[in-house]
C-alpha cells in the first residue's frame, strides 16, 4: 500500500471514528432528552400530587360551598390522574433497566386498582351530594362543611336529615382521605422521588460513558496517526543511518524495510545500488589485478591496451569500444570492435572514418571552450548519457550507425593526452549512467598511470644504462608526488622524498577532497623498483578515488586495504599513515597502518604529543581493522610525519640517528617555515650520515599559522 493510500485510510478511519462518536453522542442525547421529559413529567405529577394532598386535607375546612369544593377536588384528582398516568406510561422507563420497568408496572396496577375500587365510587358518591349544596347555603350561608353541620345540628337537631347527610359525607371523605394520604399518595410520592433520583444517577453515568466512548474513538484515531508517524520516522531514521554508513564507504550493507509502500521500494532500489557499487569496486580490483598480472608477464604495450579495452567493454556492458590515438590533426583508431561508424556533420564530435591510419578529426571550436569537442581536445572526459543530437548522424534508432549513449575517456600517461577510450551503446533504451562514467574515469586514471609506468620501465629495458634507469625510475616515483601543495587557510605544509637508489619505496600525497578538507598520506612500500612503483600507483589511484569529505581516515584506510589486499602479490605490503585535515574546525582525523606514529609539537607548551593507532600494514590481510584518533590542532602546532629512512640514518660509526634526535632537531627549529624546516631536516640528516643514504627518506611537516 502506497503512503498516500495509508494516509487516506488513516484520515478515513479518524473521520469514521469521529462520526461514530458523534452518532453515539446524538443517540445518547436523544435518550437524555427522553429521560429529562420523564423527569419533568414526574416533577409535574409530584407537584399536582402535593396540591391534591393539601386540598384533601383542607376539604372540610375551606369556606366554599359543597358543590364548589367537590368540583375543585375532582378536577385536581383527574389532573393528577392524567399526569401520573402519562408519567407511568412514558417509554423512557426502559432506559432505566428491568427493575424500573417492573416497579413502574406495579405502580400502574396499584393506581388502576385504587381508581376503580376506591376513587371512582367516592367521586360518584360525592357528586350525588351536589343537590344539597343549595339547601345548606340557604340554611347556614357560605361556610365550611364542618361548621355547616354543627350549625344545622344546633338549629334542627342531630336527627335532621341534612345534618346526617353532611356527617356521612364528612365521615366517608375522612376515611378516603386517610386511604389516599396513607397509602396511595405516599406510595406515589416515594416512587416519583426514587424515579427522579435514578434518572439523575443514570444521566450522570450516561454522560461519563458518552464522554469516555467519544474519547476512545478519538484516542484510537490519534493512536493510528501516532503509530503511522512513528513508523514513518523510524523508516526515515533507518534510511538516514544506512546512507551515513554508505557515505563512510560501507557498501556491504542492506536496508531492510518491509512496509509495503514507497519506503520498501526505495530500500530495494537502494540495496540494488549498494550491491552495484560493491560489484563495481570488486570488478575494479579484478581489473587492476588482471592488468597487474599482465604487466608482469607481457611487455607489449599494444597487448596491454587491448586487454584494457576489453576489460572496459566487459565491465560496463558496452556494446562496443575503441581506443584511439591523439594527434594534432585528430583521432586515429588503434583497436576497433564493432563500434558503429560516427558520421560527419558540422556539429559532429568525430569524423566517421574508422579505418586504421585515417584520422577522426575533432571539430575545432575555439570560441566555446566548454563545447564537447573542445573539452575532449583539452583532455577532459565526456559523457553523452542519451544521444539527443550530440551525434546527429548516429541518432536514428533505425540506422545501423545508431549510437544511443557514449563515454569518452582521455588516456593521459605523461600529462599529455595520448589516446581516447571510447565506449558506446548501440541499442535503443541502453544508456550509460553516472556510475559507469565515474567508474571509467577512475579506470582511465589507472590506465594512464600504468601505461606511463610501462613506458618508463620499457625505457629502462631498452637503454640498458644504469644511470638512465635510475633517472627514469625516479621520474616514475616523482610523477606520483604532488607538484604543489593545496592552498589551505591557516595551514602551511611542505615535504621531501628522496630515494636511496633512484627507485625507492617511499611515497606521500596531499590533495583536496572537497568541503575545504585535505587528505594527507605517507607510505613506505616494501621492496624497490617497478613493482614497488606499481603498488604506489595503485595506492595513489585508489585513495584518490575513494576519498571524500564524509569519510574518516580509518574508513579510507579500510577501503584502501581491501582494494589492494590480494592484488599486490605475496610478500608485498606497505606501511602508511592517513590524515584528513579540516582547517575550519581545526580537527584532524588520523589512522595508522603500522607506520611511524604522528608527532605533534604543541606550540603553546613546546612539547610533543605522540599519536598512534592499531593496524597491520596495507596488503597483509584484507579484513584488517584500523584504529582512529580525532585530534584538535591549535595555532603554532607542528605536525610531523616521516619514514624510517630518516630515523635509521647511520653515522660513520654505524650509530643510528633515532626518532628522538630527529624530533629534538625539529623542536629547536619549530619557529621556521615548513619549507625552510624540510630543508634544515634534510641537511641535518645528510650531515649526520655523511651524505650516505642506505634507505629511502621522506619527511612531511605541517604548521598551523
Amino acid at each position: 500500500m502506497i503512503i498516500r493510500n495509508k494516509i487516506t485510510l488513516m484520515h478515513f478511519l479518524i473521520a469514521i471514528g469521529f462520526l461514530a462518536s458523534m452518532v453515539f453522542i446524538v443517540l445518547r442525547l436523544n435518550g437524555i432528552r427522553d429521560l429529562k421529559t420523564l423527569e419533568l413529567q414526574s416533577a409535574n405529577s409530584l407537584t399536582e400530587l402535593r396540591a391534591l394532598e393539601l386540598k384533601t386535607i383542607l376539604f372540610s375546612k375551606r369556606h366554599q360551598t359543597l358543590d364548589l369544593l367537590l368540583e375543585d377536588w375532582v378536577i385536581s384528582v383527574r389532573r393528577f390522574n392524567y399526569l401520573y398516568t402519562q408519567m407511568l406510561n412514558n417509554p423512557a422507563h426502559k432506559l432505566l433497566g428491568e427493575y424500573e420497568i417492573a416497579l413502574k408496572n406495579a405502580m400502574i396496577l396499584e393506581w388502576d386498582s385504587f381508581i376503580n375500587t376506591e376513587l371512582s365510587p367516592l367521586i360518584e358518591d360525592l357528586e350525588s351530594a351536589f343537590d344539597i349544596s343549595g339547601e345548606i347555603r340557604g340554611l347556614v350561608g357560605r361556610t365550611t362543611i364542618s361548621i355547616s353541620r354543627e350549625l344545622i345540628g344546633e338549629e334542627f337537631g342531630l336527627d335532621y336529615p341534612l345534618y346526617l347527610e353532611l356527617a356521612r359525607i364528612e365521615s366517608y371523605f375522612a376515611r378516603q382521605r386517610g386511604l389516599l394520604l396513607g397509602d396511595i399518595f405516599e406510595s406515589a410520592e416515594h416512587f416519583i422521588g426514587e424515579l427522579r433520583l435514578r434518572i439523575s444517577e443514570y444521566l450522570s453515568t450516561l454522560l461519563y460513558i458518552t464522554i469516555a466512548i467519544a474519547l476512545a474513538f478519538q484516542t484510537a484515531g490519534s493512536f493510528l496517526a501516532l503509530r503511522f508517524s512513528r513508523n514513518l520516522r523510524r523508516h526515515v531514521t533507518q534510511m538516514g543511518d544506512t546512507l551515513t554508513k554508505v557515505g563512510n564507504g560501507v557498501f556491504d550493507i542492506k536496508l531492510d524495510i518491509r512496509s509495503g509502500d514507497e519506503f520498501e521500494i526505495i530500500a530495494n532500489n537502494f540495496n540494488l545500488l549498494t550491491q552495484e557499487l560493491w560489484t563495481r569496486i570488486e570488478s575494479m580490483k579484478d581489473m587492476m589485478r588482471e592488468i597487474g598480472n599482465a604487466v608482469e608477464s607481457v611487455n607489449a604495450t599494444e597487448e596491454i591496451e587491448e586487454l584494457m579495452l576489453q576489460l572496459a567493454i566487459k565491465n560496463t556492458h558496452a556494446d562496443a569500444g575503441i581506443l584511439m590515438d591523439v594527434s594534432d590533426e585528430g583521432l586515429y583508431p588503434r583497436h576497433t570492435g564493432d563500434i558503429p561508424s560516427l558520421a560527419p556533420t558540422d556539429s559532429e564530435i568525430l569524423n566517421p572514418l574508422t579505418t586504421p591510419g585515417k584520422p577522426l578529426l575533432i571539430r575545432r571550436n575555439e570560441e566555446d571552450p566548454l563545447s564537447p569537442p573542445a573539452r575532449l581536445r583539452a583532455g577532459e572526459p565526456l559523457l553523452i548519457r542519451k544521444n539527443e543530437g550530440e551525434l546527429p548522424e548516429n541518432a536514428d534508432p533505425n540506422s545501423k550507425m545508431y549510437i544511443s549513449s557514449a563515454i569518452f575517456i582521455p588516456i593521459i600517461p605523461a600529462k599529455e593526452a595520448r589516446s581516447v577510450l571510447v565506449l558506446v551503446h548501440a541499442k535503443e533504451g541502453n544508456y550509460f549512467n553516472d556510475l559507469d562514467y565515474a567508474y571509467m574515469r577512475s579506470y582511465g586514471e589507472f590506465i594512464s598511470l600504468t601505461l606511463d609506468n610501462m613506458d618508463r620501465y620499457n625505457q629502462l629495458i631498452t637503454t640498458r644504462k644504469t644511470k638512465h634507469e635510475i633517472n627514469v625510475a625516479a621520474g616514475i616515483q616523482k610523477s606520483l608526488l604532488p607538484e604543489r601543495m593545496p592552498a589551505m587557510q591557516g595551514i602551511k605544509i611542505a615535504a621531501f622524498s628522496d630515494a636511496a637508489k633512484g627507485i625507492g619505496g617511499d611515497f606521500y600525497d596531499v590533495f583536496d577532497i572537497g568541503e575545504d578538507k585535505t587528505a594527507i598520506i605517507i607510505c613506505d612500500v616494501a621492496g624497490k623498483g617497478v613493482s614497488a612503483s606499481l603498488i604506489m600507483v595503485m595506492i595513489r589511484t585508489i585513495i584518490r578515488s575513494i576519498s571524500s569529505p564524509e569519510k574518516r581516515a580509518d574508513r579510507i584506510m579500510i577501503e584502501l586495504n581491501r582494494a589492494i589486499a590480494g592484488s599486490v602479490g605475496f610478500g608485498k605490503y606497505a606501511t602508511s599513515a592517513i590524515i584528513i585535515l579540516d582547517p575550519k574546525s581545526g580537527i584532524v582525523s588520523y589512522s595508522n597502518a603500522a607506520h611511524i606514529p604522528l608527532y605533534i609539537f604543541r606550540g603553546d607548551i613546546s612539547k610533543y604529543h605522540r599519536f598512534d593507532t592499531d593496524g597491520l600494514p596495507l596488503g597483509v590481510e584484507g579484513k584488517t581493522a584500523f584504529g582512529h584518533r580525532k585530534i584538535k590542532i591549535n595555532k603554532d602546532d607542528y605536525l610531523v610525519l616521516f619514514t624510517d629512512g630518516l630515523s635509521e640514518a647511520r653515522n660513520n660509526k654505524g650509530a643510528e640517528l633515532g626518532d628522538q634526535a630527529l624530533l629534538k632537531f625539529v623542536a629547536r627549529n619549530a619557529g621556521s617555515d615548513p619549507n625552510e624546516l624540510v630543508k634544515l631536516v634534510k641537511n641535518f640528516v645528510r650531515e649526520y650520515s655523511g651524505g650516505y643514504e642506505h634507505d629511502d627518506q621522506t619527511f612531511l611537516a605541517l604548521r598551523v599559522t
